[in-house]
């Protein structure tokens, strides 16, 4: 009904403001250590805030805020997500804006002046948030038995024991408390992750995954792989159309592969591409030298199918960063790209890398990277493992000398692990 005359007219309900998004700090770096599975799947990340240097700690709710900025609840809707908390952010309630089905909450016993019981609730408090919860610090004393009995996920660290005394601590974990998972940090080496697997551990940590593991002089390239080399090679030497195609045809699987990238619903084709030539010219070189390095990681199959997933995805955050950080031209910029990935080529087909690159046709300023982490590009590679390694400060102090935005890494770095993960979805997309 209309208002009576003279009759306040009814305020309109206000329109609901969104919240802002959470901007934490735009400077701070974060860090992601490898979570690795008994499969070798790259099943989640460990993410960090360091500090040291110049660089305070951040105040734990803005480095929560920063995590959400870095867009961690989203990465934890499928894969795990491992956050040091501190046991103040249980009552808080700082901990509730990163609360996803894969978020890993991690509690330092050592480092926690509280009694037992008051742990226990807090560990019990996350758990009840619908999330996991990982103890550092822990002991078989008796005292400890109601915190692992509340724990998922127990955090081991290699280091911290003779290998007698952590394989003892293992076994009895694991015969008293089968339910919980076993995460082991510290691990540099194959031999250890095997080690550390055989005795019972179901999670590892550690720069091993992007080491070699059994490096064989005499070894051979498949032919798939060799396959693709000669292609890069010719394309990097812009030979003609009829010679990439006649290479192509020596591998039935190469040419499904290439008809497969040029018929993905991204080419917008109207109609099915149904030859070697045509695909060539819709994918354009550009686009077929990243999908045929990309792909270098997944022709291998067989028993290291999932430990070279978990090297692509490295590869390309690797990669996308070295492209992005940079002010080079776009000409260089390109050939970052191409060093990130073929960083890795050594640790994935178990090949040194001087036989590598002695198959490939690259330029002088790649080959010095690659076989000396030297050259105009040494730096660049080297701010990436720094920052991989969690030293922070000697990346930044490296990336000053060379003029980059220190400022800004941060959000590089946020941005080419994003970008490495859509492509990695993208890619198996094309692939179905």
């Amino acid at each position: 009904m209309p208002a009576a005359a003279g009759a306040p007219a009814k305020a309109m309900p206000a329109a609901p403001v969104s919240p802002p998004e959470p901007e934490g700090d735009p400077e701070a770096i974060v860090v992601r250590a490898e979570i690795v599975d008994e499969r070798h799947r790259l099943c989640g990340y460990r993410f960090s805030v360091p500090f040291g240097g110049n660089r305070a700690p951040l105040p734990e709710p803005v480095f929560v805020e920063t995590l959400v900025a870095a867009r961690l609840p989203q990465f934890a809707q499928n894969r795990i997500a491992l956050v040091l908390l501190s046991m103040d952010a249980v009552i808080f309630n700082r901990h509730a804006p990163l609360v996803a089905p894969h978020t890993v909450f991690m509690l330092d016993r050592k480092g926690a002046s509280l009694p037992v019981e008051q742990i226990a609730g807090r560990m019990t408090a996350l758990r009840e948030t619908g999330c996991k919860v990982a103890l550092r610090g822990i002991s078989l004393d008796p005292v400890d038995a109601p915190l692992l009995a509340v724990c998922d996920v127990a955090m081991l660290s290699l280091g911290e024991h003779t290998l007698a005394d952590f394989q003892s601590l293992v076994k009895q974990l694991r015969m008293r408390y089968p339910d919980m998972k076993l995460a082991v940090d510290g691990v540099e080496t194959w031999d250890e992750q095997r080690m550390c697997m055989s005795w019972g551990c179901n999670y590892f940590m550690g720069h091993f995954l992007t080491t070699s593991d059994k490096v064989d002089p005499d070894a051979k390239v498949d032919q798939s792989r060799m396959t693709s080399i000669e292609l890069l090679n010719l394309l990097r030497t812009d030979a003609e159309l009829p010679a990439m195609i006649e290479v192509a045809k020596r591998d039935p699987g190469m040419t499904y592969q290439v008809l497969q990238w040029a018929n993905a619903p991204s080419n917008g084709q109207t109609t099915k591409v149904t030859s070697l030539q045509q695909a060539f010219m819709v994918l354009g070189r550009n686009q077929l030298y990243r999908g045929l390095t990309v792909s270098m990681f997944r022709l291998g199959g067989g028993a290291n199918q999932a430990r070279d997933e978990s090297l692509l995805e490295v590869a390309l955050t690797r990669a996308r960063f070295l492209e992005t950080c940079s002010k080079l031209p776009q000409a260089q910029r390109d050939e970052l790209f191409l060093v990130g990935l073929l960083s890795l080529f050594d640790v994935l087909l178990g090949v040194p890398m001087a036989n590598l690159v002695d198959k490939m046709h690259l330029s002088d300023d790649i080959r010095d990277v690659l076989l000396n982490s030297d050259g105009v590009y040494g730096p660049y590679l080297t701010i990436v493992l720094l920052l991989e390694r969690d030293k922070v400060d000697r990346a930044l102090e490296i990336a000053e000398k060379e003029g980059l935005d220190m400022d800004g890494l941060g959000m590089v770095g946020q941005a080419a692990f994003k970008w490495a993960q859509e492509s990695i979805q993208h890619t198996h997309a094309n692939d179905d």
